[in-house]
């Protein structure tokens, strides 16, 4: 605490969610308390897009929480990611002290990438999206605006989110560390106030009299888990198209691989079928029909992984085959390539010609995925929790997957296919 309040710059990372809208309401109430001028001189509120957030959110922040920064004279900033590559850079979208609107969308959004690459948001690795579309915007803006001076830096993690603190307190010294001085001093309010997530839903009823919407991504896998899913299935009743365009991606993500479900053990489709939602799934399905799709080819590669003696004995890094074991997981090198485009027919009619002269079947299956997957398979793996293996695929689904292959996979696939 005493370090941010050191710091000449000092900001709230705004996530347009109850826990940060409660703190920003308190610092507003009291900004000294917490270390801030009174006249909010030395402090600004910024907001990083992801491009796709529930509109209910927008619509309380922009009629309950705009106008209290207007009225103090707060300066909000709200950034996005300019591009796919980091070298793209960041993109103001607003950056003033008498906001009027949420510019919810920037140049490069979260599904913008989940779209291209096929594939939904993933639980390995933690908030991996979270990170790239929210937290290194952030950081790549406030760094450029402090000019190498330390930058306090305010999150809402309530009190039932400890170790989300100490994780990132983890991580800010290991950057202060590579970055030679401390680059961000942080501070968690909410946390040493002992305030839990009903005290917040209560304080910012109390303030703004009303039951704020819960901020986070339609795509959001940890929605299925984290989330009541009586309201999270509620809330995509209300906004059937934003339920469609996640559906569409579900079914995109497990056409490249079964496997690669919205939730962990479960999909969106089975989930939002049960819950009777005829208009989400009306418009997903006038979607697959309507819109272009493709052939694509998947090939992947599961290399063997190091035994645990291995890593004891010859530490992070170790090519020697006798330390490779094929009950053990190692990296998986994919290449996804498009084939064909067009119409839903055309590329199924195109599908079942390479499987006559591949001399393939065509599997239509609907085991994964309720609305159904056909696929010609040429390589199949003999057993899925065996490594050193390969799979070689075609199958149909919507266009826009870029064609793209894990750095190596060419040398890898070479010396796992070789002879066959």
């Amino acid at each position: 605490m005493a370090s941010f309040r050191a710091t000449k710059h000092k900001s709230l990372n705004f996530g347009l969610g109850v826990d940060s809208t409660a703190l920003a309401l308190a610092i507003i109430n009291d900004p000294t308390a917490f270390g801030i001028a009174e006249d909010f001189s030395d402090f600004s509120i910024v907001t990083a897009m992801t491009g796709f957030e529930f509109p209910d959110t927008i619509a309380d922040v922009e009629n309950h929480v705009l106008p209290l920064l207007r009225e103090k004279g707060i300066r909000y900033t709200q950034v996005a990611r300019a591009g796919r590559p980091d070298s793209a850079g960041v993109e103001v979208l607003s950056d003033t002290k008498n906001p009027g609107k949420v510019f919810s969308q920037g140049p490069w959004t979260l599904m913008d990438e989940l779209e291209e690459n096929g594939t939904v948001p993933q639980y390995a690795g933690g908030h991996v999206c979270s990170q790239k579309h929210k937290a290194w915007t952030i950081d790549r803006l406030q760094l450029e605006r402090a000019g190498g001076q330390t930058v306090g830096k305010l999150f809402g993690y309530n009190a039932d989110e400890y170790k989300r603190a100490v994780k990132a307190n983890k991580f800010q010294a290991k950057r202060n560390k590579k970055a030679g001085y401390e680059t961000f001093a942080l501070d968690y309010p909410l946390l040493r106030l002992g305030w839990g997530r009903e005290d917040v839903q209560g304080y910012v009823k109390d303030r703004l009299g009303i039951d704020m919407s819960k901020s986070y991504c339609p795509v959001c896998p940890f929605a299925g888990v984290c989330s009541p899913q009586p309201d999270h299935l509620k809330r995509l009743r209300k906004y059937p198209d934003l339920a469609a365009r996640v559906l569409r991606l579900e079914y995109l993500s497990m056409a490249l691989n079964d496997n690669s479900s919205l939730y962990k053990d479960d999909t969106l489709f089975r989930r939002v079928t049960d819950d009777q939602n005829a208009e989400a799934l009306g418009q997903f399905n006038a979607r697959l029909d309507e819109e272009p799709w493709a052939v694509y080819r998947l090939q992947r590669a599961y290399t063997a992984g190091r035994r645990p003696e291995c890593h004891t004995a010859h530490g992070d890094r170790c090519s020697k085959p006798e330390c490779r074991d094929s009950s053990f997981k190692g990296t998986v090198y994919r290449s996804v390539k498009t084939v064909r485009t067009g119409s839903r027919s055309e590329v199924g009619t195109f599908l079942h010609n390479a499987a006559t002269a591949l001399d393939r079947p065509v599997e239509h299956s609907t085991k994964a995925h309720g609305a159904g997957i056909d696929r010609v398979r040429t390589r199949v793996r003999p057993d899925a929790k065996t490594y050193g293996t390969v799979e070689d695929f075609y199958v149909t689904a919507p266009a826009g997957v870029q064609d793209k292959a894990r750095s190596g996979f060419a040398g890898v696939w070479a010396a796992m296919t070789a002879g066959q």
